[in-house]
């Protein structure tokens, strides 16, 4: 099994960072995801873990930051789309990036910037939203033999 923690939007909440870094550093995590709003946010939490995180640029970060604002990855055997979702206007619809997901031959689209959590399929798409990270929101992916098994948890 392959199991992703999966964070967006902390908008520099430093105290909900340092807990989700605690929450990883026990839960056997073997990858982090953070998808947008705010970069250094990911940084702090590579320093406080040692994990880096698999980071996309959120609307907050800037055009300068070090993250890509799409990212395709293979995490345990399956097709991930990381996006913050402010360019396939997630706070509207999700047909969008369901249609994105299916183009890019993911099984699931990784978003955030709604500020609430998600978890279920549009389309062929399973689409994942963790909820913000300074509200306490995030989630867990497990991945095992291709089947992406998620869970949106609070710190």
């Amino acid at each position: 099994m392959f199991k992703v923690m999966l964070l967006s939007d902390s908008h520099r909440a430093e105290t909900r960072l340092s807990r989700a870094a605690e929450v990883y550093a026990r839960g056997g995590f073997d990858a982090v995801v953070h998808l947008g709003d705010v970069f250094s946010d990911a940084k702090r939490f590579a320093f406080l873990t040692g994990a880096t995180p698999l980071c996309v640029r959120g609307n907050c970060d800037g055009p300068f930051s070090d993250a890509p604002d799409e990212r395709v990855e293979a995490l345990g055997g399956a097709n991930f789309l990381l996006v913050h979702g402010d360019r396939y206007g997630v706070k509207s619809s999700l047909t969008r990036l369901s249609y994105r997901a299916e183009e890019r031959a993911c099984q699931a689209a990784l978003f955030g910037h709604t500020h609430r959590a998600f978890c279920g399929h549009v389309g062929a798409a399973l689409l994942i939203n963790p909820g913000a990270l300074r509200d306490g929101n995030y989630a867990e992916i497990a991945i095992e033999a291709g089947k992406i098994v998620p869970r949106l948890l609070c710190l």
